[in-house]
């Protein structure tokens, strides 16, 4: 690079729309996924045997003539899981809940390989081991399953009713838990009372967490040093590892070496050990040799932790000035047969925390029922409560516009905290730093074009087609509080890498940390690497989740830089022979102030290091520049802004389009624009599927109706809106000093609700009912609607 690029990239890295570092080695095919991990000696392959049933008492498990089929070098079941002491999958947020009855959520155990029953199709029962993957699943043919088949329940509402039998055991019913916050006599009273109210039921549909790479791993057991080692698609390595050995093998954590690679997504379904992982690892150690295994697309539909799933029934009152008064909302969330790592936190806490929204709303009452059925476990999936919340907000006022005959963005405005408010408790008990509501509103109606829309309607028209618009304004909140690392390291090879408890599998950690990094430090982007996938290297580590990524592994690697900085005063002090409190750090150079001594933070590096290697630094000195540090992150951010919507419905085919999609947002100071509007972008298109095509469906028996892609449809590149408008309107966080607002589940927030009442718009506006119009909107089900 030659001076003048060297400049803008150090002065100006923080708000640049860099293209991402990460792109080019995935681009060429160079990227390290599962498959693309060699290791040094030879592997067996396994493949999983499930459950075909739903739900069944286990009577007998025949394997001995699967084992003496072709190439077969063991057969896994429950036995050899006690035989090691593993221990089940736990929930981490099996104390974060607390149920009406006083009690924390039920937590049935979770176990690698079924043992006594199966509870869902698809369950692993024997993990076969074999030298190659084709001998591995010849020989299932031959294992029998002898059950006693059980009544089965798909369905949440339906196991919570009185006669419905109890699916766990030592369970006296189906309730993970029955959850409630706020006074609900005192919201009844005030919605009974109010002036106006309206009320509606929603189904939030169940998803398939559709990842470019199906879930893998690859594991060893190193019997000298009693470890074990572990390569897998993750989320975050310092959690992973520590519930594999602490949890799960009941082992020091520094005997599970985990690694994560490439990651071909995963948005919180990779984020968990899998039953899978924990029976490759037994496997490793039984056999004596390292055991590969790759989940087939068709059974991930059947093993991966679905999305969502849930039913609501919520009510919004308002006073006679259209002031909101309060709100009830009733969950019953699907959990599926067992819980993830996150609970049922996404249906419950989650709703409460991003309901509110941006607008003031005095009190709310919310019960979530969370049950369990014979159906796949759920887990988290983008946003994992926060369109949820935004959905059921947006979705009431649409109505309540409606029904009161009043412009629903007048509405909005009427009820949006004003920026003088802040900071602003919200009724979920969450105090917003910073916003300015009413401003970025107004910046969306003017960027929308919406005082011409009716000119839009008419074209439409013409062409025979019904056109709605409709505009959101949604409010997030990111994870809370975590503990997480940030170190610098500076190499002998002359590159600088970075090592953070976050773990890139998308979102270009690479880049946007080397920016914040190259900002403080000034040193060029390109001497960067990023460290995140080895779980050795970490000393804390909250993982990718949450919108929490720049906040946190960005701040630490912001606090490192610090402690570089300071290493570096006390170093170029002992070259210049002068006081550390004397050395200034300006554009990336130590300088004495009034003299002529000066070097680079680079140059500096060098130097010190030819004195460590000629034993020369003195040992009272930092023996380098590198800065490391492990501690609590800042707090939630509140990420926010407004979209709009317009969509053409086709009354012949029934078919619906996103037309045009505006995002106005407020995402505090951006690191890369860049890359903030492609995650807005990938979470609107994520939510355009949900909403008119995505649904996952069992039937009464528990068996996946859609259980490929010839039967569950998600949106292609035709599908993305022709007209789409990303913009900022900065309004810098107060409570982190990189004044930055998380993005990552943003997008779908926002537009989950737009695009729906956008359909519902276009249908009211024609004279046809679609106020409590379900996701997903088929081109079928419209149809019907319009015919």
């Amino acid at each position: 690079m030659d001076d003048l690029k060297d400049l803008s990239f150090t002065k100006f890295a923080i708000g640049q729309s860099v293209s991402r570092f990460e792109d080019p080695e995935l681009l060429k095919g160079e990227g390290t996924y599962t498959d693309d991990y060699k290791p040094d000696d030879e592997y067996n392959n396994a493949f999983v045997f499930r459950s075909p049933y739903a739900h069944a008492k286990i009577l007998k498990i025949n394997i001995e003539e699967a084992k003496k089929q072709p190439g077969i070098i063991d057969i896994l079941t429950y036995n050899d899981m006690d035989d090691e002491a593993i221990g089940p999958i736990p929930c981490l947020t099996a104390d974060k809940l607390i149920g009406k009855d006083g009690k924390p959520i039920n937590v049935p155990p979770l176990l690698p390989l079924a043992k006594g029953k199966v509870y869902y199709v698809g369950q692993p029962v024997a993990f076969i081991v074999a030298d190659t993957l084709n001998n591995a699943k010849d020989a299932a043919d031959y294992i029998e399953l002898e059950v006693e088949e059980l009544d089965v329940i798909v369905d949440a509402n339906d196991a919570i009713t009185n006669d419905a039998i109890t699916i766990h055991p030592k369970m006296k019913d189906n309730v993970a838990v029955d959850w409630e916050f706020g006074d609900e006599n005192e919201i009844d009273q005030l919605i009974n009372n109010a002036k106006f109210k309206t009320t509606i039921e929603l189904r939030n549909s169940r998803l398939i967490v559709s990842a470019m790479e199906p879930r893998a791993c690859f594991a060893s057991y190193h019997a000298k040093e009693e470890e074990y080692e572990l390569h897998s698609p993750s989320q975050g390595l310092f959690g992973f590892s520590n519930i594999l050995a602490k949890a799960i093998f009941n082992i020091p954590r520094e005997k599970m070496h985990c690694h994560t690679h490439s990651v071909g997504g995963s948005f919180g379904m990779k984020s968990s050990p899998y039953p899978e992982y924990i029976a490759s690892l037994v496997a490793a150690k039984k056999t004596g040799k390292s055991v590969k295994w790759a989940d087939t697309r068709t059974d991930s539909f059947l093993s991966d932790t679905h999305g969502r799933d849930s039913w609501i029934k919520a009510t919004l009152a308002f006073d006679e000035n259209k002031k909101m008064v309060a709100a009830k909302i009733n969950v019953v969330a699907n959990c599926g047969a067992f819980l993830g790592l996150m609970g049922p936190m996404a249906q419950s806490a989650n709703i409460r925390n991003n309901f509110c929204g941006a607008y003031q709303l005095p009190k709310i009452y919310i019960n979530t029922i969370a049950s369990f059925t014979n159906t796949t476990p759920i887990g988290a999936y983008r946003g994992a409560g926060r369109p949820e919340g935004v959905y059921i907000m947006e979705r009431l006022i649409q109505k309540a516009s409606l029904e009161m005959n009043f412009d629903p963005v007048e509405l909005r405005k009427i009820n949006l905290i004003d920026k003088s408010q802040f900071p602003y408790k919200s009724a979920a008990g969450l105090t917003y730093d910073s916003g300015d509501f009413h401003s970025l509103l107004n910046d969306a109606l003017l960027t929308s074009e919406w005082n011409t829309y009716q000119d839009r309607v008419e074209e439409s028209k013409k062409k025979g087609l019904l056109r709605g618009r409709a505009l959101t304004y949604y409010l997030e909140v990111t994870a809370p509080v975590g503990k997480e690392m940030g170190k610098i390291r500076f190499d002998d090879s002359g590159d600088i890498t970075l090592i953070s408890g976050n773990l890139d599998y998308g979102q270009g950690h690479l880049t946007s940390f080397s920016q914040i990094v190259s900002d403080k430090l000034g040193i060029p982007m390109e001497k960067f690497k990023l460290l995140q996938g080895d779980s050795k290297e970490l000393i804390a580590g909250s993982g990718t989740g949450g919108s929490r990524s720049a906040i946190s592994g960005g701040t630490l690697l912001l606090s490192a830089s610090d402690i570089v900085i300071d290493n570096g005063k006390q170093l170029a002090a002992y070259l210049f022979q002068d006081n550390p409190e004397n050395i200034e750090f300006n554009d990336g150079n130590f300088e004495l102030p009034n003299s002529n001594h000066r070097v680079s933070i680079l140059e500096l590096n060098d130097q010190v290091k030819d004195l460590i290697k000629n034993k020369k630094l003195p040992n009272h000195l930092p023996q380098g520049l590198d800065g490391a540090l492990a501690e609590d992150t800042p707090p939630s951010s509140f990420p926010n802004g407004c979209h709009v919507s317009e969509v053409e419905i086709n009354p012949k085919t029934g078919e619906v389009k996103l037309i045009k999609h505006i995002a106005v947002n407020d995402f505090g100071n951006l690191i890369n624009p860049l890359l903030v509007e492609g995650q807005v972008l990938g979470g609107i298109i994520q939510a355009q599927g949900q909403i008119l095509m995505e649904n996952l469906c069992y039937d009464e028996y528990g068996q996946l109706l859609s259980g490929s892609y010839m039967d569950y449809t998600m949106p292609k590149a035709a599908d993305i809106p022709k007209q789409f408008v990303f913009k900022s309107h900065p309004v810098p966080c107060k409570t982190n000093p990189l004044g930055i607002k998380g993005c990552g589940e943003a997008g779908i927030s926002g537009a989950l609700p737009t695009i729906m009442n956008a359909i519902v718009d276009a249908l009211e506006s024609n004279g046809i009912d679609g106020k409590n119009l379900n996701m997903p909107v088929t081109s079928e089900k419209m149809w019907e609607i319009l015919s």
